[in-house]
């Protein structure tokens, strides 16, 4: 599923190591938002791993899902493109 991931991280080493994780799943659309093909088990593990790095006093991360309808919807303005699943992998 496609999921968008937002942030609220307040301390700026805390930032960066969150948004070295994200890159390993997503995409970055915005400086604070990613895009990410997830299936279950990457998203528990993805959260496991960001959980260990925020505050959960003072920091939030958020993750939306979006159906299939929805992801058809999204509208793009200014600069950047869409997310696109790839259905292969060049290594």
């Amino acid at each position: 599923m496609k999921y968008a991931i937002a942030f609220d991280i307040v301390d700026d080493r805390k930032r960066y190591r969150a948004v070295k994780v994200l890159l390993e799943y997503g995409y970055r659309v915005q400086k604070s938002v990613f895009e990410a093909f997830l299936s279950s088990e990457a998203l528990t593990e993805c959260a496991e791993k960001l959980k260990k790095i925020i505050d959960a006093k003072v920091d939030s991360v958020r993750f939306y899902p979006l159906c299939r309808d929805c992801e058809t919807k999204v509208a793009v303005m200014g600069i950047g493109t869409s997310v696109e699943k790839a259905d292969y992998i060049i290594l």
